[in-house]
């Protein structure tokens, strides 16, 4: 089981084709139901944010390449099965900035 909050690469897919491209993501919920659906944040490296959006300032410890900002704007669900890695997992004061954001951004 993925761990909540924990950054992995996932197969991800493209809006306009059946193609995917392997990005990283943030997992925010446990697995539900028969297919096993999990709700996830997209991780960027482009330094456009909407107020949401959440920088990641220990994204070398977060296992990611290069400085990334989680798109909280971008909340979508996949398929357990397509993440592929974990690369790590965030700090307890970006778990709480993320909560706070989803919070925000969710109304709730």
């Amino acid at each position: 089981m993925p761990k909540v909050f924990g950054v992995y690469t996932a197969r991800f897919p493209f809006l306009d084709s059946r193609e995917t491209k392997i990005r990283p993501v943030i997992v925010v919920s446990k697995p539900q139901g028969l297919h096993k659906v999990i709700a996830i944040v997209p991780v960027s490296s482009r330094s456009v944010r909407e107020d949401v959006d959440v920088t990641i300032n220990g994204w070398s410890n977060a296992g990611l390449l290069k400085p990334s900002i989680a798109r909280v704007h971008r909340l979508t669900s996949m398929l357990q099965a397509d993440l592929i890695a974990e690369l790590g997992v965030l700090s307890q004061k970006e778990i709480q900035t993320l909560q706070a954001s989803l919070r925000k951004f969710l109304n709730l």
